[in-house]
């Protein structure tokens, strides 16, 4: 009797020590990289029509050249957003109305209160990869000066 009481308790306690890891690394995986990407060496420059096109025309290249790596775009803000304590802008291209530039911006000195809509700005982050939308994450501006 008393073996199986103490079979119970250790299964329990793994069962916990299971949860509690599986626990740990879901917010580890969900957690946001926080890259200096101001001080990483860019891999190219492009601007948001050559990158949507990149990834339209031949998506296993473009996914091979430039996921993962840092990459300056510069084009027109379509929009700014605010949600989940992150800002986000999304930069339009001329040649596609449906695919855009999604950059989660590093709160890294942003002064996102002097953006605006129809605003060309240059911005450096890493490239998650393509859906709909090309994604790039930690977003900086770069050699942007704040309107006055």
């Amino acid at each position: 009797m008393r073996t199986q009481v103490k079979l119970k308790i250790v299964l329990y306690g793994l069962m916990a020590i299971v949860f509690l890891c599986a626990v740990y690394v879901y917010y580890e995986i969900q957690k946001p990289a926080q890259v200096q990407v101001s001080t990483l060496e860019k891999a190219t420059i492009l601007n948001t029509d050559d990158l949507i096109g990149m990834f339209q025309s031949d998506e296993s290249y473009a996914t091979a050249t430039l996921v993962e790596k840092v990459i300056e775009v510069k084009g027109v803000i379509q929009g700014i957003s605010f949600l989940n304590n992150r800002h986000t802008i999304l930069l339009k291209s001329k040649n596609s109305t449906k695919s855009f530039v999604m950059c989660d911006m590093s709160p890294q000195g942003l002064y996102i209160e002097n953006l605006a809509v129809g605003d060309t700005i240059t911005l450096r982050g890493i490239c998650k990869g393509y859906l709909l939308d090309v994604i790039m994450l930690n977003c900086v501006p770069i050699n942007e000066k704040p309107k006055e």
